[in-house]
């Protein structure tokens, strides 16, 4: 039995073995260099443990996951990246799943291995972040939106009503994936016969019962997180639409290369069965139009639009490049686009794992995951106990300094983020008054009023923290201040 044939006799081995070797390579190597978590990681987790629903920047599912996975690993950070992976890993089974309803087995595999070349399945992924939690959520919705309308089974109208709903606990911009299904679900004969039976409206009614408590925060707060999108989209960071799309197709340039180089452009490759026309024009559908959506809406209000906002509308690309190229596809393309996925699972971690650890020796500026997190959470908490006679039970300060501390003490004291409470509504200045806090920011930035308001008339203390050898290597320089409990 040749290659081709043993994979596609157990296409879904060949889809278990991606799958392990995605989440292995990529626990590892952030696993194995990093000495403190990215910067979304900390804010997740200082989030996650307070049990809220929403922030005033998102939904708060990726935070109450860590925490989840904190707790169950007493505090160990690897599993942080593990659980990273899992959204990646469960991705690539929806794809796979949908692909083998679409289009068959093989170009099912072979749809999912040409992730792995798309910017967004392999760098991006050793930050656990909203994107990313999107990333499984929208994939898992079309697979249900679709066997839905096939089948007509109330199961899977059940099962996309949760999807649907969970991806607005991940972020509200899945409204965009919720758009592009009711387009479909309109434009297509057989969805639309839908709309006259239970199914669709059960779906409906699960999705509003998910997603009901991020509407009622949304309301309660007077839409904040909103106002946090628009200024995002609004700074100087935010590119223009045109450059979103762009910066889209760039982020499949590997994507394309493994394509080319496995023969599927060419003479013949537009020859198309009619059989297929209902699944292209969901792929279509489905994986273009979130994106042209976002930057058609960002266009109208003259609004920006950040690059990695992309990162969970591309699950499609390669079932739709199959799709639409389907007549170069035979047994020995599959071999070579496995080969390349193979490598760029060895290549790509390893080119991340080099660039943070060269990095480290020749910045004089420090990456974030290089900050010697232990180190500096000790000798600051044993400070304020030395101060006080008792650990902190709240760290004030911005989110990444304060965050790197408060992660670090036992019992896991709350993070009152710039001591502003429109950011960190779990922490009053009466619980700061009664409980004493740890006030931190990094030295040479200007803290926010908060925390001024709280050092004022307090002893300041600078601390340095080595966190590279090179001798041009700047120090990590961190002002602390230290507000007593109450006595009692």
């Amino acid at each position: 039995m040749t290659l081709p044939e043993k994979i596609l006799a157990r296409p879904a081995h060949a889809i278990a073995v991606l799958c392990v070797a995605q989440a292995l390579v990529w626990t590892l190597a952030p696993a194995l260099i990093h000495s403190a978590p990215p910067l979304d990681v900390v804010e997740m987790l200082v989030w996650g443990r307070e049990g809220v629903v929403a922030t005033f920047k998102h939904p708060n599912l990726p935070g109450l996951l860590l925490e989840g996975v904190r707790r169950l690993s007493f505090g160990a950070l690897w599993p942080v990246y593990a659980l990273a992976q899992a959204c990646v890993v469960a991705s690539f089974v929806a794809v796979y799943l949908l692909g083998r309803d679409l289009l068959g087995p093989g170009r099912a595999v072979a749809g999912t291995l040409l992730l792995t070349g798309i910017f967004y399945y392999s760098w991006p992924t050793s930050e656990m972040n909203h994107n990313l939690v999107q990333m499984p959520l929208w994939a898992w919705a079309c697979l249900t939106l679709w066997r839905s309308v096939q089948g007509g089974r109330i199961a899977w109208w059940l099962l996309l009503g949760v999807f649907a709903g969970l991806s607005l606990w991940a972020k509200y911009s899945s409204g965009l994936v919720l758009a592009a299904a009711g387009v479909w679900m309109l434009a297509d004969a057989q969805a639309r016969a839908q709309l006259v039976r239970i199914g669709p409206w059960a779906a409906l009614a699960v999705f509003a019962l998910v997603a009901a408590p991020q509407a009622v925060f949304l309301v309660g707060t007077d839409f904040l997180p909103l106002d946090y999108a628009l200024a995002r989209a609004g700074s100087g960071r935010a590119g223009g639409p045109l450059s979103f799309l762009l910066t889209q197709i760039a982020d499949h340039a590997v994507f394309l290369l493994m394509a080319l180089t496995a023969g599927l452009f060419g003479k013949g490759a537009f020859r198309s069965s009619p059989e297929e026309a209902r699944a292209r024009r969901f792929l279509i559908v489905m994986g273009l139009l979130p994106a042209l959506l976002a930057a058609l809406m960002a266009a109208v209000a003259g609004m920006g639009l950040k690059d990695m906002w992309g990162m969970p509308m591309f699950n499609l690309s390669g079932l739709l490049l199959l799709a639409l190229l389907p007549g170069r596809f035979e047994g020995r393309r599959l071999p070579r686009i496995a080969a390349m996925a193979a490598c760029l699972l060895i290549l790509v971690p390893a080119a991340y794992a080099a660039s943070v650890v060269l990095r480290a020796e020749r910045s004089d500026k420090p990456s974030r995951v290089v900050w010697p997190q232990d180190e500096i959470a000790s000798r600051l908490l044993r400070a304020y106990e030395n101060e006080t006679g008792a650990m902190p039970r709240i760290i004030a300060g911005p989110v990444w300094e304060a965050g790197l501390v408060a992660l670090a003490v036992p019992g896991g004291p709350s993070v009152s983020i710039d001591a502003d409470e429109r950011k960190a509504p779990w922490v009053s200045a009466e619980d700061i008054g009664r409980k004493g806090a740890l006030v931190v920011w990094r030295t040479g930035s200007e803290p926010a009023p908060g925390l001024v308001a709280l050092a004022a008339g307090r002893t300041t203390t600078e601390e340095t923290f080595r966190w590279s050898g090179s001798a041009t290597a700047r120090p990590i320089r961190i002002t602390w201040a230290a507000v007593p409990p109450r006595a009692r």
